[in-house]
């Protein structure tokens, strides 16, 4: 079993932001900036699930989001493909 996944201590910059993205109108900076500040707080990822109504991998994904890109992850990304395979053939145009 691995152990449980927490963010590391929040800075008080990194705090204000958090708690201000906790009145956001876009849907994915709240749950976000829930899901940080609830770590933040001590609480395990299947705690923070079952509080927010969302599945354990939300959070986890969100967590690792937050090592890796820091206060960006608040923001949703493009879901568009990152490459693009044409149709048609070359020879067939």
């Amino acid at each position: 079993m691995q152990a449980p996944l927490f963010i590391r201590p929040l800075s008080a910059a990194e705090k204000r932001e958090l708690e201000t993205g906790l009145r956001s109108r876009d849907a994915f900076t709240l749950r976000r900036s829930q899901i940080l500040l609830a770590s933040a707080q001590g609480y395990d990822s299947s705690q923070i699930a079952a509080f927010l109504g969302c599945r354990d991998q939300t959070v986890r994904n969100a967590l690792h989001a937050f090592q890796n890109e820091g206060l960006s992850c608040l923001r949703a990304k493009s879901s568009a493909p990152k490459r693009v395979q044409a149709i048609w053939s070359q020879e067939r145009d």
